[in-house]
């Protein structure tokens, strides 16, 4: 994923937080998944 890539997927996702907890929500979340994912690629 190119860095232009990834900042339009921010923006979009960024429209949906409405609070300090649900961008908490969203960063725990994507901090998950980011996780998960690297450690299934090796």
């Amino acid at each position: 994923m190119t860095k232009q890539e990834l900042e339009a997927f921010a923006k979009e996702a960024a429209k949906g937080l409405k609070s300090q907890q649900d961008l908490l929500d969203f960063s725990q979340m994507l901090t998950k998944i980011t996780v998960e994912a690297a450690l299934n690629a090796e």
